[in-house]
């Protein structure tokens, strides 16, 4: 893809300025602190602290994530090893890479880790926030890239469940980036065993409404096509389409633009309070997008009715929503990258109960995958002991070592 379309500068940075953070204060117990010149803290949270440095090596600038004090509690070690692993597996422009993880000094007793990752100027929330003046060509190339990146997790198998204009990040250039994949969960086909899915995602307002009332026995890739459309919404109208306070009223702004559901639909539904909310709702017709969003492009609310369908089975894959005649001439969607489904073997851990330890040794493991001179004398060294869960190419060597002793015990037997 050729066009860049530029936006009204966002200093995403500004309002961190009078932050300040020491580097040998940042970098603690860390032995390639030395590599990187901290600029400025452009982020804080529960998780930890995000700094923009430049890699003295490369002369790059890049933002740090320094995730702290990992293992205080298990589920968010869980979430964050989760995270790591599908962003190394999950390489696509338009989502946001890992360049490095810091190796820790100790194996066995670190509690922070420092992951490296392209520097991104803002998120789509901060653009929308600042952007008053944002033309067709902007919704249309913001759209495309968000799908381009819903095609590339949906082919192998990822699903994001947390998308929102914060998980957007963004440049200047409207580049943008899909971050923050803590709460994806990959699907196997082949697993006899099926895991347990939360309803539980981070963001009431890009829930799609089977979420909301547990609605189906098993969920799909449209649950991120909805949040998709929502953001899209978004853009357009400079604020959160479906603001809803809770649960219940989350679905009372949802049927007041797109109408009553069905009866088909209501009775596909799992959850009897859900369905039963359903049934005694007043009819409601839909509005009109033209009314609700006057002055838009009528290829693209054609096309964002389809992504808001109430009904998972009428929203479009990505794939097809890419085809659509909104976007007609910007690409061809037969160039955009796909992959082949992740092996369920990465996530094995998902199935098992993690002390954390466990997670410590997966999260090392992963870690190593940034240092190759150091990966292959681990994995050498793990030949013959009890390794967690290897990884793929590896599996069927360890798998043969592990019951060579009882195939020769049942020949001689």
């Amino acid at each position: 893809m050729t066009q860049t379309y530029q936006l009204k500068k966002v200093h995403f940075f500004l309002q961190f300025h009078d932050l300040d953070i020491e580097e040998l204060e940042f970098f603690t117990e860390y032995g390639d602190a030395n590599r990187y010149k901290i600029l400025e803290l452009v982020g804080k949270g529960s998780y930890g602290v995000v700094c923009a440095a430049i890699d003295t090596y490369t002369g790059e600038k890049v933002a740090i994530k320094k995730i702290q004090d990992i293992f205080d509690h298990t589920s968010d070690a869980i979430r964050i090893l989760r995270e790591v692993k599908l962003l190394r597996l999950l390489r696509h422009p338009d989502i946001v890479e890992i360049k490095r993880i810091m190796l820790p000094s100790s194996k066995r007793e670190f509690n922070d880790i420092y992951v490296v990752l392209e520097l991104m100027e803002c998120d789509l929330h901060q653009v929308i926030k600042a952007n008053d003046d944002l033309t067709h060509e902007h919704y249309q190339f913001f759209l495309y890239q968000m799908l381009r990146a819903l095609k590339y997790t949906h082919s192998a198998n990822v699903y994001h469940r947390d998308l929102k204009p914060r998980n957007i990040l963004a440049n200047a250039n409207c580049k943008i980036k899909v971050c923050d994949f803590g709460l994806a969960r990959v699907a196997f086909n082949d697993s006899p065993i099926p895991l347990f899915w939360t309803d539980y995602v981070a963001t009431r307002w890009y829930r799609a409404p089977e979420l909301c009332g547990s609605f189906l026995s098993k969920y799909t890739p449209s649950i991120d096509i909805w949040s998709i459309g929502c953001i899209f919404a978004e853009l357009l109208l400079g604020k959160p389409l479906f603001p809803g306070k809770n649960v219940a009223h989350q679905l009372d702004l949802i049927t007041n633009l797109l109408g009553t559901p069905s009866i088909e639909t209501i009775k596909r539904v799992r959850n009897d309070n859900a369905r039963k909310y359903l049934m005694r709702m007043q009819n409601k017709p839909p509005v009109s997008f033209e009314q609700k969003f006057p002055n838009v492009d009528p290829l693209a609310l054609r096309l964002l009715q389809k992504l808001l369908a109430f009904d998972p089975i009428d929203r479009p894959t990505a794939q097809d929503a890419l085809n659509d005649p909104y976007f007609k001439g910007l690409a061809k969607v037969e160039r955009e990258p796909s992959r082949k489904p992740i092996s369920r073997l990465e996530f094995e851990f998902e199935k098992r109960r993690m002390t954390k330890e466990d997670v410590r040794e997966l999260l090392y493991r992963e870690i190593l995958e940034y240092h190759p001179e150091l990966l292959k004398d681990y994995v050498n060294k793990a030949r013959g002991a009890n390794f967690l869960y290897p990884r793929s190419e590896y599996a069927f060597t360890y798998c043969t070592l592990c019951l060579l002793p009882f195939f020769v015990d049942l020949i001689i037997a």
